[in-house]
């Protein structure tokens, strides 16, 4: 039983050194090597106490979150960075938008469509006010309406031709 609990604690303390976490996520330094997530926040030594630090911190607190949202040192994935104005404009403005899309025009309308990429803005508007329910249900979140704007765009070929969504 002893050797077993040894060579538990072993795994435990070499495996985060040469895992994929200990490397954290996407960002080369001036060394060639990543240097993203919480572990290099904590430290940047290059010894095997720091690199198991690192891995330990990166496994526990994976570097996913930083390079989705650009933070601990992480780049942003490109998916993150081409949808980033579509949701803060709906975040920001989600009570005028859902009136104006049940209208189906408006200058927050006309902005949504402008930030999601879309060059007609009065098909746009269109759009929403016909498939309003399906855009906007009770308890529709911003992130939700957003989501539920691009699965209609992409549903209409007119309109996904008109919009880089």
């Amino acid at each position: 039983m002893n050797r077993l609990t040894a060579l538990f604690v072993c795994i435990l303390v070499i495996a985060p050194a040469i895992s994929p976490a200990a490397k954290g996520g996407n960002t080369l330094n001036d060394a060639g090597t990543d240097s993203c997530g919480l572990g290099w926040q904590i430290t940047q030594k290059k010894s095997f106490v720091a690199t198991t630090t690192r891995g330990t911190t990166n496994s526990v607190v994976p570097p996913t979150f930083g390079m989705t949202s650009g933070t601990i040192g992480c780049d942003k994935h490109s998916f993150t960075k081409n949808e980033e104005a579509g949701v803060t404009f709906a975040m920001a403005n989600q009570e005028n938008l859902s009136l104006e899309m049940a209208k189906g025009e408006g200058e927050y309308l006309a902005g949504f469509a402008e930030s999601l990429g879309c060059k007609d803005s009065a098909a746009f508007g269109r759009m929403t006010q016909s498939k309003y329910s399906e855009i906007i249900g009770t308890g529709t979140s911003a992130v939700q309406m957003y989501k539920n704007v691009k699965e209609q765009i992409s549903k209409n070929s007119a309109l996904a031709a008109s919009c880089k969504a």
